[in-house]
């Protein structure tokens, strides 16, 4: 039995489980024993299926209702927020919330592997406890490390809160910025190269005859030179970042022309359909949510993109900026020529924050460096039937392959998300590259498996 035809049994088993096949087989019944019967058929079946379930036209006002709820509940939120960011904790008050998150991450004996637990010694605590980045940030350890304190199954548990975090708190940041990128044994003053995209022109179509390729996108973050991270973001400053990213956009030309959506003003049906299509972002997530980066959503949020919908820039997601070049087809290159445009037009008008040791500097440790991540979605059924050979093959490469839908995806029907393993240490032509090269042999074993099953 295919892997098709098993979630179609299991499905069917479902929904005799759950008794829906026997309302359907019911209602239809009634359908048949009916002499008039009615022009509307799903309108006899729905009512016939929930007597009580409201028509068109009170589902219409409930609906009204509830946007107009949703809508009220945002704003409560960002006012929320601005009560908050009026109460200035204390130094004392800091000590006392960095101690209680310290202990309980360090009490929690089934959670041990986050780097922050694995860094932050006692004599480092009490070091940095009331240690602060320079004014007007005033950023804390706490700051910092507050959903680390609160996650514990987090792999770092840490976020920068501004580009001064990294050396206030260097002692920690450094060893978790190492640790994490596999830089332990590198003793250089500088951990990232200078930015160097290449000859664009090397990187090419993957899969010209569109068989196993399905989609192919490069990404990378940036944050404005000058202003905080999202942990300290105030109201102002998320709008300001709106601001300078909508101004830069306005110079785009060729296929990099589009338009700027500020989130405010697309309504909830709309951002729903456009972060199903992955053109914009949503929040939700925990982590980043204890860190601070949903503070007065949806202010200063938003999107550019143009109308082909093969570049996008996403404003204030969780660094300021991220820059994505994408295509329906395994043309890395094409894809990865107009990122570098892209990235070149906003540099025009905006500086981004970098450190002379680590690079591109980003909220997240984890996207230091180039913040490049070079990806295809590709449909490799047959290697994906040996799981061990396909990701030994990927570390070999490395590669780090994982399900389409994120980093806790499975892999479904042959069908997954490939992209460079590596940020930090490398140039983005050489991550690319990595990338190309990686697939490209990938590819390969595939097509040796097919001709092995041909002959077999």
């Amino acid at each position: 039995m295919t892997s098709i035809e098993s979630k179609r049994v299991q499905y069917r088993k479902y929904l005799e489980r759950a008794g829906v096949i026997d309302a359907l087989s019911k209602a239809l019944i009634k359908l048949y024993e009916e002499q008039n019967k009615p022009e509307d058929a799903i309108r006899f079946v729905r009512k016939f299926m929930c007597e009580s379930c409201p028509d068109d036209a009170q589902y219409d006002i409930m609906k009204n209702d509830l946007e107009e709820a949703k809508t009220h509940i945002a704003k409560l939120e960002q006012e929320l927020e601005r009560l908050r960011g009026q109460i200035k904790k204390s130094p004392e008050e800091y000590q006392e919330l960095t101690i209680a998150g310290y202990k309980s991450l360090m009490d929690d004996e089934e959670n041990v592997s986050s780097l922050l637990r694995k860094y932050l010694s006692p004599e480092l605590l009490e070091e940095y406890m009331l240690v602060t980045t320079p004014a007007p940030v005033d950023a804390y350890l706490y700051d910092c490390a507050v959903s680390g304190f609160e996650h514990h199954e987090a792999p770092l548990g840490i976020y920068a809160a501004d580009a001064d975090s990294y050396d206030v708190f260097n002692k920690l940041f450094d060893p978790i910025i190492k640790d994490f990128h596999n830089q332990m044994d590198n003793e250089n003053d500088v951990l990232q190269k200078d930015a160097d995209f290449g000859n664009v022109d090397e990187i090419e179509n993957l899969d010209p005859e569109r068989k196993y390729i399905m989609s192919a996108r490069v990404r990378l973050a940036r944050n404005i030179e000058g202003l905080p991270f999202f942990p300290k973001l105030t109201e102002k400053q998320f709008i300001e970042v709106e601001e300078k990213v909508r101004a830069a956009t306005e110079t785009m030309d060729g296929e990099l022309i589009g338009s700027y959506l500020t989130m405010s003003d697309i309504d909830a049906e709309t951002q729903a359909e456009m972060v199903k299509r992955h053109i914009l972002f949503a929040r939700g997530d925990e982590q980043l949510t204890t860190a601070g980066c949903y503070r007065f959503w949806p202010t200063g949020r938003g999107v550019y993109h143009n109308p082909a919908e093969t570049f996008f820039i996403w404003v204030n997601r969780s660094d300021h900026v991220r820059i994505m070049s994408m295509a329906l087809c395994g043309d890395l290159g094409d894809v990865y020529n107009r990122l570098v445009n892209g990235l070149a037009e906003l540099e025009k008008t905006l500086t981004f924050a970098r450190h002379p040791r680590y690079g591109n500097l980003t909220a997240c440790p984890t996207n230091l460096g180039t913040t490049l991540r070079a990806s295809v979605h590709i449909r490799l059924p047959l290697l994906s039937k040996d799981p061990d050979r396909l990701f030994a093959l990927a570390e070999e490469l490395q590669l780090q392959i994982r399900g389409t839908d994120g980093e806790a995806a499975h892999i479904e029907d042959g069908v997954m998300d490939i992209s460079n393993k590596r940020r930090l240490g490398f140039t983005e032509f050489e991550l690319v590259k990595t990338l190309q090269d990686g697939v490209v042999a990938l590819i390969n074993a595939e097509e040796e498996l097919e001709i092995a099953g041909q002959e077999g």
